[in-house]
């Protein structure tokens, strides 16, 4: 018996460290969320060449759930005119994605606007999202603006979010 204790203890006391953190996982999680759903203060400006001229310390963060497993690079170029294409690059780095990711934005009514899903076939992968400025709107004036970009997982969970300005 005292054999069974000595071994059912440690056991134990693993799987209530793994619950915890689990916990604490999910807390981080969901107050990310609720950070990327706030007001937009800035953004990150960026050049052609993917050199960072000014830094907004929340765009691009990768989410607790992620952390460590995917590596995003600030979209480039930011800002972008009306017409223009910006680009957001992301490296799965063992990332168990399930099926694809998809970007887009919520408009002024609060919807959510698709703007890419690509389709994720290895847990060490380079996707690359394009964005049009014309997703934001049929004209400039529109279109004109700081926007929300949001990046999921598959499985609805939110990896990263960041702003792109448009002038």
């Amino acid at each position: 018996m005292n054999n069974i204790n000595r071994l059912l203890i440690p056991f134990i006391l693993l799987l209530l460290g793994l619950l915890l953190t689990s916990c604490q996982q999910d807390s981080a999680q969901q107050q990310y969320e609720a950070e990327a759903y706030g007001p937009i203060e800035g953004y990150t400006q960026t050049d052609l060449q993917q050199n960072v001229l000014s830094q907004d310390k929340k765009d691009w963060q990768v989410s607790p759930y992620y952390e460590g497993l995917i590596r995003i690079l600030p979209l480039f170029p930011n800002p972008i005119s009306y017409g223009g294409t910006a680009y957001l690059e992301t490296t799965l780095n063992g990332a168990p994605i399930q099926s694809y990711l998809e970007l887009g934005y919520l408009n002024f009514n609060n919807q959510w606007i698709p703007i890419q899903q690509e389709t994720v076939s290895s847990e060490f992968e380079l996707v690359t999202f394009v964005i049009d400025s014309r997703n934001f709107g049929s004209s400039a004036e529109l279109a004109r603006g700081l926007h929300r970009l949001l990046l999921y997982d598959g499985n609805q969970r939110l990896i990263t979010y960041g702003d792109i300005f448009i002038k």
